[in-house]
């Protein structure tokens, strides 16, 4: 009879504890309270910038306080995620993920200088949303090239 194979639902059956995730979650926590901190009216921003294109029926500008929080969070996440890096390739010595931790950095960085461009109206949001869209694309391709040629 053959033996069946024990179940395991959300790494249940797990033993390693994953104190990387946990290093992500605290900054990504951290994060959130510095944007709050420097905006204590982001919530009020974002609802009163929801009413507005609610009441105008198209996308309009949002605020600076919503455009600088924009700035201030993409950028904070993307230098966490360099952190992520650093930590996963120096201190643990885990290889694990460190180009994806990077290239993803690099993308948030720079959404968040794009955003700024936006903020500093030398770009639409029709601007901003393509050439991300474009460097997304070209990181991913990077990426799935590094993985195929170093781990082959």
């Amino acid at each position: 009879m053959a033996t069946r194979e024990r179940e395991t639902c959300f790494g249940a059956g797990l033993r390693k504890k994953d104190y990387l995730g946990l290093v992500s979650f605290g900054a990504f926590i951290l994060i959130v309270g510095i944007v709050f901190v420097a905006n204590p009216n982001l919530v009020s921003d974002f609802s009163s910038w929801i009413e507005q294109v609610t009441d105008e029926q198209h996308l309009i500008r949002p605020s600076e306080g919503l455009v600088s929080s924009a700035i201030l969070f993409f950028t904070l996440i993307g230098l966490s995620n360099f952190f992520e890096a650093g930590i996963k390739l120096w201190i643990v010595k885990a290889r694990r993920r460190v180009l994806a931790d990077i290239l993803s950095g690099v993308a948030l960085v720079l959404f968040a200088y794009l955003i700024h461009l936006y903020g500093s109206y030398a770009l639409t949001w029709q601007m901003v949303i393509a050439i991300e869209a474009i460097v997304v694309g070209l990181l991913v391709v990077l990426y799935s090239i590094a993985r195929y040629v170093f781990l082959k």
